[in-house]
């Protein structure tokens, strides 16, 4: 099995329990914050992946370190998760919690990147405009970039809609490039 099926597997129980308990937004909050723990701190990392600290000690740190902090489920997750030698899992775990929450709240993400920062109208009417064709409630995220000189770069999914000035002018270079000039037509003075 696949480290991406294994987090699918995880996140899909994470999401059953929330369903059931009601609390799908406090557990999707409490993953990503254990995620960002896991990036951020190189000492959390080397301490969950270790394999010369038993699994005891382990489950103890969770129950010091999160008891108070997250929710019963999350610290009991956490402890399933060294139990199956999966805590590594956990940044993986978060990514596929994203995406399954996605699919169960009818949610696209979208990037939109600009040369400068989009103003908020614009915002909202893109947003409007794209959740009216894709039928979800649209996540923008906006990134700038000034290298596209103008325009904007919508990211969909997989799906890239490209209306930067760059790619206008590299498609006016290879037109120019490619387009072969009959003899007759160049002359000289």
């Amino acid at each position: 099995m696949s480290a991406n099926d294994i987090a699918r597997v995880y996140a899909s129980a994470l999401i059953e329990i929330g369903q059931e308990q009601n609390i799908l937004s406090d557990i999707e909050e409490e993953v990503k914050f254990l995620a960002d723990q896991i990036t951020e701190s190189n000492e959390i990392r080397q301490f969950f992946d270790s394999p010369g600290i038993p699994r005891d000690a382990k489950k103890n740190f969770v129950e010091k370190v999160f008891k108070g902090k997250l929710s019963d489920y999350s610290v009991n997750f956490l402890k399933v998760l060294i139990d199956n030698d999966r805590q590594s899992c956990i940044i993986d775990i978060n990514q596929a919690f994203i995406e399954l929450m996605d699919e169960v709240l009818n949610r696209q993400r979208i990037t939109v990147i600009s040369s400068v920062p989009l103003d908020s109208s614009l915002k909202v009417k893109l947003t409007a405009k794209i959740k009216d064709i894709i039928r979800k409630d649209v996540l923008l995220t906006e990134v700038i970039d000034p290298g596209i000189l103008g325009g904007i770069i919508i990211k969909i999914g997989d799906r890239v809609i490209d209306g930067s000035l760059k790619k206008d002018l590299r498609n006016i270079k290879n037109n120019l490039l490619t387009t072969k000039v009959r003899s007759e037509a160049v002359y000289e003075d």
